[in-house]
C-alpha cells in the first residue's frame, strides 16, 4: 500500500493531502472539527484506511487550519471549502464523503460541480439549521448556545462543545492549554452553514439524481432527526450504523464494507465483478 503526503495550493487555499492507495477510482474524504485543531484528515478517518486495500484511492486533506494545513486567516467557512474540494474533484470526479462539517463542505462542493461528483456520503452532517421546527433539535441547539455563550474561556467552549457533539477524547485534539485555545475561538468563529444554501444545495443534488446516502450513528436524536431531513430532501439512501458517539464511521468495519459497496453500485460495478479485476 501507498501512502503519500503533499501540500498543495487549490482555489487560492494551502491544504496538505494524506492520500491512500496506489490505483482505482477517487475517494475524497473530507472531516469536520474547530480550527486550530491539530487533528487531520488521516485521524478522524483513520479506519477508512481499509478502503486502499479495496482498491480505493483515499484522499484526505485537512481543511485550512486544522491538522497540517496552514492558517487560512478566515474562520471555518463551508461555502468557501467548498470551493477547493470542488476543484480536488477533477477532471474525472470523484466520489465525496464528509463527516459534520465536512458533510456541509462536501454538499457544496457537489453543488458546483454535480457532474464530476461519482457518489455523495455524508456522515451526520452539520445542518441542523434545516432542522429547527422539530422539538430534538431545537433541543440540541439551545444546549450548543449555552456552551457557546457562557462558557467562561475559550478552552471550556471547546471541550463543553465537543462533550455535547459526542466527539471522542482520542480525537478530539486540545492536547495542550493553547490548542484548546485556538479551537474554543475556532468554534466560535465558525461560519454555520444557512439554510437557504443547505436546501438549494440539497435540491440540485436531488434533481441531479446524485448517488446519495446520509449516514448516522443513533446515538443522539438531532443528527437522526437531521440525517432522515436530508435524506429525504436529497433524494437520499439512509443507514444507521450503531455507535456510541459522533463518529459511526470508526467503530467497526461495518462503514467501510457498505461504503465500497456504496461506491461500486454508483460506478456501475457489481461486488463479483470487482473482485475478479
Amino acid at each position: 500500500m501507498m501512502n503519500n503526503d503533499e501540500t498543495v495550493t487549490i482555489a487560492g487555499e494551502t491544504i496538505h493531502i494524506t492520500r491512500w492507495g496506489p490505483s482505482g477510482e477517487r475517494v475524497i474524504l473530507v472531516h469536520g472539527s474547530a480550527q486550530g485543531s491539530r487533528v487531520g484528515g488521516d485521524e478522524h478517518f483513520a479506519r477508512q484506511q481499509a478502503l486502499a486495500g479495496k482498491g480505493w484511492q483515499v484522499m484526505l486533506p485537512d481543511r485550512p487550519g486544522h491538522g497540517r494545513s496552514p492558517d487560512p486567516g478566515r474562520p471555518d467557512d463551508a461555502e468557501i471549502d467548498g470551493a477547493w474540494v470542488a476543484e480536488l474533484l477533477g477532471d474525472d470526479g470523484a466520489h465525496l464523503v464528509g463527516h459534520s462539517f465536512g458533510g456541509a463542505v462536501t454538499l457544496a462542493a457537489a453543488a458546483l460541480r454535480p457532474d464530476k461528483v461519482r457518489s455523495l456520503t455524508l456522515i451526520e452532517p452539520a445542518m441542523q439549521a434545516i432542522g429547527t421546527d422539530i422539538p430534538v433539535v431545537r433541543r440540541f441547539l439551545f444546549k450548543l448556545v449555552r456552551v457557546m455563550l457562557f462558557s467562561l474561556t475559550a478552552q471550556r467552549r471547546i471541550v463543553g462543545f465537543a462533550r455535547a457533539v459526542g466527539i471522542p477524547d482520542s480525537i478530539a485534539g486540545g492536547k495542550s492549554d493553547a490548542e484548546l485555545k485556538r479551537m474554543g475561538a475556532g468554534i466560535k468563529a465558525l461560519r454555520v452553514p444557512k439554510k437557504a444554501d443547505i436546501l438549494a444545495h440539497l435540491a440540485l443534488i436531488k434533481a441531479r439524481g446524485t448517488r446519495f446516502a446520509v449516514v448516522t450513528g443513533g446515538w443522539n436524536p438531532a443528527f437522526e432527526a437531521i440525517g432522515d431531513r436530508v435524506a429525504l430532501l436529497g433524494g437520499g439512501e439512509r443507514l444507521v450504523i450503531a455507535s456510541p458517539h459522533h463518529f459511526p464511521q470508526g467503530v467497526s468495519e461495518e462503514f467501510n464494507d457498505w461504503l465500497d459497496a456504496f461506491m461500486r453500485r454508483a460506478d456501475g460495478v457489481q461486488p463479483a465483478e470487482a473482485a475478479s479485476t
